[in-house]
């Protein structure tokens, strides 16, 4: 029975490739992808509105052997496997029921050898979420803070240095369920023995110094390191991290660390005109996970830090 089925699986196989399927197929790839579509569409309310489709691609490919002895076999390990990929990814989202769709695309490898038959599977997963609001565009340029310090919020889309970059995330202290889902930790300094880390959070209305007020919630870290886990990355993809930035403190800097590896932002002291926006370039093939861990680190005074939004070249 398992060489009847072993023969047709093959067969229809061996009709894929006569049909000009190449193999592996143009879609694959070994990586987790990632893409962005715009499509308006109906709301909860019935109102057409645009959305942002972002779709999250894994692909795998299974062997025929004596265990997996069809190519249908073939084509459900692959396609588990690819899911499972995709399950990991998302164990940290809360996606709202009716926005996750997932579609499943499978191309069959034939040969006269049994050990190169085997399925090629594409899994996407695409998350819908409706597009909020457009906010005035900003060009990142050389003078980043005096470009953007009007908005309260960053746009969707940056201009920044010859480069168009999407907003992929963003952390919130406002919010505990941005803080838990970015899993943000605190930790004593490692250099400071035997007093205790200290962190609070406060509301504060700021001004950037063209002179425009912004409300946000600030993290106050005293003696403390702070750790935080990014989102919706795509590995190997340049990233700018922005965090806007409370500089009524002594600290000429500000640095993060990703696997070793710092990054810093100057930081001037401003009393009366609070807010600047740090910047922090994070260079393509650095990053490494899907999910990557940040630390805000080597701050000798107490410091204060708002909203984070992070962008990537896509």
């Amino acid at each position: 029975m398992k060489k009847l089925i072993l023969i047709a699986s093959l067969i229809a196989g061996l009709c894929s490739s006569i049909f000009g399927e190449e193999f592996p197929p143009s879609w694959f790839s070994n990586k987790l992808t990632f893409t962005e579509t715009e499509i308006t569409r109906k709301n909860a309310d019935g109102v057409w509105v645009p959305f942002i489709d972002r779709t999250y691609t894994a692909c795998e490919f299974v062997k025929v052997t004596d265990e997996i002895y069809s190519l249908d076999m073939a084509r459900d390990a692959a396609e588990k496997k690819a899911s499972e990929r995709l399950d990991e990814y998302f164990k940290d989202y809360k996606i709202p029921e009716g926005l996750k769709a997932k579609h499943v695309l499978a191309g069959y490898k034939y040969n006269d050898s049994l050990a190169d038959g085997g399925a090629y599977v594409k899994v996407d997963v695409t998350v819908s979420t409706e597009k909020a609001p457009e906010i005035k565009a900003a060009a990142i340029g050389s003078d980043f803070r005096k470009d953007t310090s009007e908005l309260s919020e960053l746009p969707r889309v940056l201009a920044y240095e010859g480069s168009r970059l999407t907003l992929v995330d963003k952390i919130n202290f406002g919010s505990e369920e941005s803080i838990e889902s970015h899993k943000v930790s605190y930790f004593k300094k490692q250099d400071a023995y035997g007093t205790p880390s200290n962190h609070t959070t406060v509301k504060e209305a700021l001004y950037y110094p063209d002179g425009v007020l912004v409300y946000d919630t600030i993290i106050k870290l005293d003696n403390c390191l702070m750790e935080f886990r990014l989102k919706n990355i795509i590995k190997g993809r340049k990233t700018v991290i922005i965090i806007r930035t409370d500089v009524n403190s002594t600290n000429s800097e500000l640095k993060i660390d990703y696997n070793g590896k710092e990054y810093t932002s100057k930081i001037e002291r401003d009393l009366k005109n609070r807010w600047r926006n740090s910047i922090f370039e994070v260079e393509e093939g650095t990053i490494v996970e899907y999910s990557p861990i940040f630390h805000i680190t080597d701050l000798p005074a107490k410091q204060g830090i708002a909203s984070i939004w992070v962008y990537q070249l896509l």
